[in-house]
């Protein structure tokens, strides 16, 4: 007996290739973040304040 092809997994791969393609997305995402470091966080705003005396 030989099977040349099984078509049921191309008739899947529709349904797989949008999941596959959004797990490559978050997990590029969170590289890049966890690359970037605590410096580029959203606590930018607060850079360069003072306190009310002056202080830095």
């Amino acid at each position: 007996m030989t099977v040349l092809a099984d078509h049921s997994l191309w008739l899947a791969l529709p349904a797989f290739a949008p999941a596959v393609v959004v797990a490559g997305v978050v997990a590029w995402v969170a590289v890049r973040d966890r690359r970037a470091g605590p410096e580029d966080s959203s606590d930018s705003e607060n850079a360069g304040s003072t306190d009310e005396d002056g202080s830095a």
